[in-house]
C-alpha cells in the first residue's frame, strides 16, 4: 500500500471534513509554549518524528534483550523453574491494559496542553496520572496477592510449578505499583517531547535488573524467588529516579510546585481517552489468547511454531513503537497549537519510515523463514510448521507499520473510540473468521491462521489510513 494512495484516499463513509484552521508559524504561536515543543514544531515533519523516534527504538531494543537475559538466569534451576515464570509472565500481561490506560490519556493530554502552551495543566495532568497509576498499582496488586493460586490453577499448572510461581507472581505482581509508576512517568516525559531520558532511565534500570538478579538468584543462594526480589528493587529505584528527574523538570514539565489532590475534570479528560484504550487492550489479549486456542487444534509442532513466528514478528515491529510514540506526542502538540495540518504531516512523515524498516525486515523474512524460525528451536518439524506462516506475515508487514504508527498518531489525539470501534470489528469479523475457515475448514493449518492475521491487517491499515486523512480527529477536544 502506498502513501500517496493512501493520502488521495476518501473519507469512510462520513461527510468531507469540516474545514480547520490554517497553521500558524512556530514563532507566531503563544510565548507560552514551551522551548522543546517550538524546537520540535520548527523541524521539518520527518525529522521531528525521527528525533523524538530513535530513542524510543533503543529503549525497546533494551527491553527487549533484558527479559529474556533474567530469564535464563532462572532456567538454570530446570524446567519447574522455567514453567513457573513462563506462567506467572503470562498472567502480568493482565497490567498491560492498566499501563495502556493511563499511558494513552497521559500522553494525549499532557501533548496538548504542551502545544497549547499550558505547561502547568500539563504537570497538573502528570500529577493526577501518576496518583491514579499509584492507586491501580496498589490495587492490582492486591489481587495479584490473593489471586496467584487460583490463576496459575486455572491455566492447569500442576502442584510443583504452582509452588514455585505463586510467590513470584505474588511479589512481581503484588507490588508492580512502582513498575506502574515508573512507565506512566516516562511517558509523561515523552509527551512532552523528551525521549532521550526514558532511554537512558530505561537503559539504567535494565542492567540494574539483570545485576541484581544475577546477585540475589546466585550468590545469595534465592532461587527463582530471587529473580522477583531483583525485579521490584530495580522497579523502586526505577520509580525513584523516575519520579525524582520529573519534580526538577523534564523538556519544561515540572512536578515541583503543584498539588496532587485528585481533580475530578482532570480524570475525566484521562479517562474519555483512556477508557476505549483500556477495551481494546484487554480485547487484544484475549484474542491472542483465543487465536493460540485454534493453533493448539494443528498439534504441538504448530503450535510451538506460531509462538515462534509471534517472536520474531515482535522483533520486527519493535522500531514501530518507536514512531508510534513520536506520532502520538508530535500530533498532540500541534493540536494543541493549532497546527491541524501539521499533525498530519508529522504522522504521515512517522508512518513511511516505519513502513521502510518493516518492509525490509519482511523482505528478509519471505526469503528465509526457515533461518529465522531456525534461530529458536532446532526442530525441522516445527521449522517445517512455520515456513507458510512467516512467509506470510513477512508481505504484511508494511500494512503492520501503518497499524502501529497511525493508530499512534490517532490516539495522540484522542481518537480512541475509533480505534476500539476498529479492533472489535476486525478481531470478531475479519481475524477470528477467517482463522477458522482458512485455518480448519480448508485445512491450511498454521499458514491458514496467519493469511486471516495478514487481511486483517491489510483491512484495519486501510481503514485508518482512510480516517487519518479523513481529518475528524483532528476536531476532538479533551
Amino acid at each position: 500500500m502506498r502513501e500517496r494512495a493512501l493520502d488521495e484516499a476518501p473519507a469512510p463513509f462520513s461527510a468531507p471534513p469540516e474545514p480547520v484552521p490554517e497553521p500558524e508559524p512556530a514563532h507566531l504561536v503563544s510565548p507560552q509554549v514551551t522551548p522543546r515543543t517550538l524546537q520540535l514544531a520548527a523541524m521539518s515533519p520527518a525529522r521531528a518524528a525521527l528525533e523524538l523516534a530513535w530513542p524510543g527504538i533503543i529503549e525497546q531494543l533494551i527491553r527487549a534483550s533484558g527479559q529474556p537475559i533474567a530469564f535464563a538466569m532462572v532456567g538454570r534451576f530446570g524446567a519447574v523453574a522455567t514453567a513457573a515464570v513462563g506462567a506467572s509472565g503470562q498472567f502480568l500481561f493482565l497490567l498491560f491494559p492498566v499501563w495502556g490506560a493511563l499511558s494513552t490519556g497521559t500522553v494525549a493530554l499532557i501533548a496538548r496542553r504542551m502545544g497549547e502552551g499550558r505547561s502547568g495543566a500539563a504537570a497538573d495532568a502528570a500529577r493526577q496520572s501518576l496518583v491514579l497509576a499509584a492507586i491501580l498499582g496498589v490495587l492490582s496488586g492486591g489481587a495479584f496477592v490473593l489471586l496467584a493460586r487460583p490463576l496459575l490453577a486455572l491455566i492447569g499448572a500442576d502442584s510443583d510449578v504452582i509452588d514455585t510461581a505463586a510467590p513470584y507472581l505474588g511479589v512481581i505482581g503484588g507490588l508492580n505499583v512502582f513498575q506502574t509508576v515508573s512507565i506512566i512517568g516516562l511517558n509523561a516525559m515523552r509527551a512532552a517531547g523528551d525521549t532521550r531520558t526514558p532511554m537512558f532511565v530505561t537503559l539504567a534500570g535494565s542492567i540494574l535488573a539483570v545485576g541484581l538478579t544475577y546477585a540475589l538468584v546466585f550468590p545469595a543462594g534465592y532461587g527463582v524467588i530471587g529473580a522477583a526480589y531483583a525485579q521490584v528493587l530495580a522497579s523502586v529505584a526505577f520509580a525513584g529516579v523516575t519520579l525524582g528527574l520529573l519534580w526538577r523538570g523534564r523538556a519544561d514539565l515540572r512536578l515541583a510546585g503543584g498539588g496532587w489532590a485528585i481533580r475530578g475534570e482532570t480524570v475525566r479528560s484521562l479517562m474519555s481517552v483512556s477508557l476505549p484504550s483500556v477495551a481494546e487492550t484487554l480485547l487484544f489479549s484475549v484474542g491472542i489468547l483465543a487465536l493460540g486456542g485454534i493453533v493448539f487444534r494443528f498439534g504441538t509442532d504448530a503450535f510451538a511454531a506460531h509462538q515462534i513466528v509471534s517472536s520474531v514478528e515482535a522483533l520486527s515491529f519493535l522500531p514501530c513503537v518507536g514512531f508510534s510514540a513520536a506520532a502520538s506526542a508530535l500530533v498532540g502538540q500541534s493540536l494543541g497549537m493549532r497546527q491541524p495540518q501539521r499533525a498530519m504531516s508529522v504522522g504521515w512523515a512517522a508512518t513511511r519510515m516505519a513502513a521502510f524498516w518493516t518492509s525490509a525486515m519482511g523482505l528478509a523474512f519471505a526469503l528465509v523463514p526457515a533461518f529465522f524460525i531456525g534461530l529458536f528451536t532446532s526442530s525441522s518439524d516445527v521449522v517445517a510448521s512455520g515456513i507458510g506462516a512467516m512467509i506470510v506475515i513477512g508481505v504484511a508487514q508494511p500494512f503492520q507499520a501503518i497499524i502501529f504508527t497511525i493508530g499512534g498518531a490517532l490516539r495522540g489525539a484522542g481518537d480512541t473510540r475509533y480505534t476500539l470501534a476498529l479492533t472489535i470489528f476486525n478481531w470478531f469479523v475479519v481475524r477470528f473468521p477467517l482463522a477458522v475457515i482458512l485455518g480448519i475448514v480448508l485445512g491450511w493449518g498454521l499458514t491458514g491462521v496467519w493469511i486471516a492475521v495478514a487481511i486483517d491487517y491489510t483491512i484495519r491499515a486501510g481503514l485508518m489510513a482512510r480516517r487519518f486523512h479523513g481529518g475528524a480527529w483532528q476536531r476532538r477536544r479533551i
